[in-house]
């Protein structure tokens, strides 16, 4: 059953490495289980303009976009926390590369603030 989803949530990917750039990949040909999936475009520190026909959008501008619901964080496991938090405070759901965070305390803090902003 190849149905489309009713709706489809706009994500961003961070980070274009060797993980975004699979989630990219996979993103503008999604298989069954991400067809509910909508990319938007990507979010690089570096300025990269357009990667396969996706657009880059700044930082600020996918933490304030109504369009943005989702962030898939791949960049490099360091910045992973900041980044986190930085979309949870902003209201949007957030998918993560391994490992979440580099240590279990900010772990815990960012799985606390996750559920404090699903209510």
């Amino acid at each position: 059953m190849n149905a489309e989803p009713e709706r489809k949530f706009g994500v961003v990917v961070v980070g274009v490495g060797r993980a975004g750039s699979v989630r990219i990949r996979d993103l503008r040909n999604p298989h069954a289980s991400s067809a509910f999936l909508n990319l938007i475009g990507f979010v690089s520190r570096r300025e990269l303009g357009n990667i396969d026909e996706v657009q880059q959008i700044s930082l600020e501008n996918a933490l304030s976009s109504p369009k943005v619901e989702v962030a898939y964080i791949c960049s490099e496991s360091s910045s992973h926390e900041d980044y986190i938090r930085q979309f949870l405070n902003a209201g949007k759901h957030v998918l993560v590369e391994y490992p979440m965070t580099l240590s279990w305390e900010a772990a815990q803090d960012l799985w606390k603030l996750a559920e404090q902003k699903g209510d």
